[in-house]
């Protein structure tokens, strides 16, 4: 019981976190523009993934914190480009 717990709480935070960044990004990309999008919260975002990825890999080994750091890594990547290619 407490490992299927910890398995779908595992998942629950690596999809929210992983969401989370999907309406801006659609946002951006369909209207192409991007003010208003705080590249300073996206660039410490993006810090504190690299971050809990390292702390991750000299700590524990967890695959759900693997999969939430890469992800919400990734999306923050996709960000900072959409920033850079529709700012105005």
């Amino acid at each position: 019981m407490q490992e299927t717990v910890k398995e779908v709480a595992g998942i629950t935070m690596t999809a929210c976190f992983m969401l989370c960044y999907v309406p801006q990004i659609i946002k951006i990309y369909k209207n192409r523009f991007s003010k208003g999008l705080s590249l300073s919260l996206v660039l410490m975002s993006i810090c504190g993934y690299v971050s809990g990825l390292v702390y991750m890999f000299m700590t524990e080994f967890g695959i759900w914190w693997f999969l939430n750091y890469c992800s919400g890594l990734i999306m923050c990547c996709i960000l900072v480009h959409a920033w850079f290619k529709y700012r105005n």
